[in-house]
């Protein structure tokens, strides 16, 4: 029966977020953002969860983080997002038809429905993203003029999970790689393979990625309100 591994991406150097420590080490309702993150995954029953970290924190990690499950392995990641998830994809001996489920690991608050009913998309083609319709009116620039607006009645904003056949994934990351292209996402890698159908599933919660210091704030109302705690115990 197929099995569904979780690929966390958390090795990059986060630059727009201050501080030492990498952002997914930094604290949120008391805990490093990367706990809530995978505690989410375990939650919606993924087998195997494989994290890629920075090189020099492998360990550090094993021990931070490694407590939560013996479904966690670790692993040293890429210099980019693209190269980490195939680091971690090769870290995992697995069939072809099981399912690889790519997440942030900046994103701690997804909805573990969100990400079952993702899994359930990419079982019916293979290949499946969360995300949501743009609702804003997006412009396109040069220097600081804008230069038209973009219709946006067709525009998905992409988020994670993402979710696919280990095969599919496979062949367009050697096909990204045999190419020298660098996508921002792994639905940008599959959509590229002839054939390939990639599903969307609207999501039903919010689901921010942490990028500054700013949404830890943003963050820590959505984990509080998720464990039952009020509106004004999250502004303490």
């Amino acid at each position: 029966m197929p099995q569904l591994i979780a690929l966390v991406p958390a090795a990059g150097a986060g630059r727009r977020f201050r501080g030492e420590e990498p952002k997914l080490w930094a604290g949120v309702v008391e805990r490093p953002v990367l706990t809530w993150t995978l505690e989410r995954l375990l939650a919606a029953g993924v087998d195997r969860i494989v994290v890629a970290v920075p090189r020099d924190r492998v360990e550090a990690a094993r021990d931070a983080f490694g407590a939560l499950s013996p479904a966690l392995h670790f692993v040293a990641g890429g210099a980019s997002r693209q190269e980490s998830v195939m680091l971690a994809l090769a870290a995992d001996n697995g069939d072809d038809d099981d399912f690889i489920l790519v997440h942030d690991g900046a994103r701690p608050a997804v909805s573990t429905d969100d990400v079952r009913r993702t899994v359930e998309a990419a079982d019916l083609s293979g290949a499946a993203i969360l995300g949501r319709p743009e609702t804003d009116t997006l412009k396109r620039v040069r220097g600081e003029a804008v230069v038209e607006t973009v219709p946006r009645g067709d525009l998905f904003r992409a988020e994670t999970p993402q979710v696919f056949r280990r095969a599919l994934l496979r062949r367009a990351q050697e096909q990204a790689s045999a190419d020298g292209f660098q996508g921002t996402d792994e639905a940008s890698l599959v959509e590229r393979l002839p054939g390939s159908r990639v599903r969307v599933v609207v999501a039903t919660h919010p689901n921010p990625k942490l990028t500054r210091v700013a949404d830890l704030k943003v963050l820590e109302f959505l984990l509080r309100s998720a464990h039952g705690e009020t509106v004004a115990e999250a502004g303490e």
